[in-house]
């Protein structure tokens, strides 16, 4: 019986399977292992070939064609050694006759070093994937800066109004964080490039010749387009996690930041009409099956829960990690199946983020309303007068039912000229205020406007 019908028979414990990325990359560490061999003389040039070419086709399969081959259950013991062997056994079987998968498909070869270096490489390609799939989401926010920057809005701070701020600014502050996860990714794999592929099982080479250990990354280094090198310490490199770990806090950084935009653009579209309702979202699905025409946020609410799975298996890698015990991990099964499903998560949040976020626009009215009805924009005034003259000012705007501009306007305070640039878009968002600006408008309008506080304030008011 073959090793993978005992695996088959005897784990059956999740609906999950091995990743076939990482299947992929087994058959692409068989493949640099054969022309090692084969350069060295120690296969035979046509079983060196037979063995890439089934490799090749394994690598070629779509994701369901690999899981059909090796229909192994991703949680297993044995550090993995099931799938290794399921990997040299298909190898074996795809080459009809002349290769075995001992001799041949797993010669110089242990699982502990295998697995190890094909998890590294399936990261790899994984967080390539996911700088590209950020640097376009940057570039989707990026949009949304530049074209709602002119629609002004209260901030929140602690989810009450705060100042002035825009849509666009929104949008900037997602992109920022984005920026960084994007140099996260390209410094990660840095962290990941050294591989203990020739250390064999515990990290001394044991079973396999100096030359193969020395040159068997030579052949690796042509197989990928990334630079990659044998550990230092082989020995230390099969037994420990703790470059994984660091390498994925890459990926629960990402987390943080997509649950932050979705959590966002859940509350910024709340309502619409009885909340905030600043952002108008697209109608993907129906909202209810009994409440006609409502409309959720059905992109964000996904990404918050994968980001919610994201953290939660952070944790789980840096728990396997550490139970790293002399000189190996036994859960390197669960260890890969985590970081699979994680950056397999992550990359679908930000492509669907990526697909919906053009959808959404602001509701520029909503925002101006809310803007107008609150106190943010009082604060254009607080170079001119203190906190308290602030207060005054707003209070009683609120009782007459305009906006704080609209009254001093009205009380001609302010001339419509003064009023139009203290509380201008330029004025409320930019970076500090306009000390110019401030020195004109308190030399025509200073005096005027400190009566018009001490009237409010001693009720004295014409």
């Amino acid at each position: 019986m073959s090793e993978l019908s005992r695996a088959t028979g005897i784990y059956d414990l999740s609906p999950y399977r091995v990743a076939p990325a990482l299947i992929r990359s087994v058959a692409l560490t068989k493949i640099a292992a054969a022309r090692c061999n084969t350069s060295l003389g120690y296969l035979d040039e046509s079983v060196g070939a037979a063995i890439e070419r089934s490799c090749r086709r394994l690598i070629e399969m779509n994701d369901d064609e690999v899981s059909a081959a090796i229909p192994l259950d991703a949680f297993q013991g044995g550090a993995g050694t099931s799938t290794n062997m399921a990997v040299n056994e298909w190898i074996a079987t795809d080459c009809d006759g002349g290769v075995s998968a001992f001799a041949h498909a797993n010669l110089h070869q242990s699982t502990n070093d295998v697995m190890p270096t094909a998890l590294r490489l399936m990261m790899h390609d994984a967080f390539c994937d996911l700088e590209g799939a950020c640097e376009t989401l940057q570039g989707v926010l990026q949009e949304g800066e530049t074209e709602f920057d002119a629609v002004l809005k209260p901030a929140r701070t602690q989810l009450r109004e705060a100042l002035v701020t825009s849509v666009g600014r929104d949008y900037a502050t997602w992109a920022h964080a984005i920026a960084r996860d994007r140099w996260r990714f390209f410094k990660a794999r840095e962290r990941i490039r050294e591989v203990n592929l020739g250390g064999t099982a515990i990290g001394s080479g044991a079973g396999a010749p100096r030359r193969y250990v020395l040159r068997v990354i030579t052949h690796l280094q042509q197989l990928v387009d990334h630079p990659i090198s044998r550990a230092e310490h082989l020995t230390e490199a099969t037994s420990n996690y703790d470059q994984v770990v660091e390498a994925m806090d890459a990926v629960k950084c990402l987390a943080v930041d997509l649950r932050r935009i979705a959590s966002d653009l859940r509350l910024l579209s709340s309502g619409p009409m009885s909340a905030i309702g600043e952002l108008v979202i697209p109608k993907l699905l129906r909202g209810s099956s009994i409440m006609a025409g409502k409309v959720n946020p059905v992109i964000p609410e996904a990404v918050v829960q994968c980001a919610e799975r994201i953290l939660s298996n952070d944790a789980l890698i840096s728990r396997l990690a550490a139970m790293s015990e002399l000189q190996l991990n036994a859960f390197f099964p669960a260890i890969a199946h985590t970081v699979y499903e994680s950056v397999t998560l992550s990359l679908g949040s930000v492509r669907a983020l990526c697909d919906y976020l053009p959808r959404i626009v602001p509701d520029a009215d909503r925002c101006r309303a809310g803007l107008e009805s609150s106190h943010a924009q009082v604060v254009a005034l607080l170079p001119l007068v203190d906190y308290t003259a602030c207060e005054t000012l707003l209070s009683r705007a609120r009782s007459d039912g305009v906006s704080v501009r609209d009254l001093l306007v009205n009380r001609h305070v302010l001339s419509s000229a003064d009023a139009d640039a203290l509380f201008s878009p330029e004025n409320l968002t930019a970076l500090g205020y306009d000390e110019p600006l401030y020195d004109a408008v308190r030399q025509r309008s200073g005096a005027a406007l400190k009566r018009l506080v001490t009237e409010i304030t001693m009720g004295t008011e014409p």
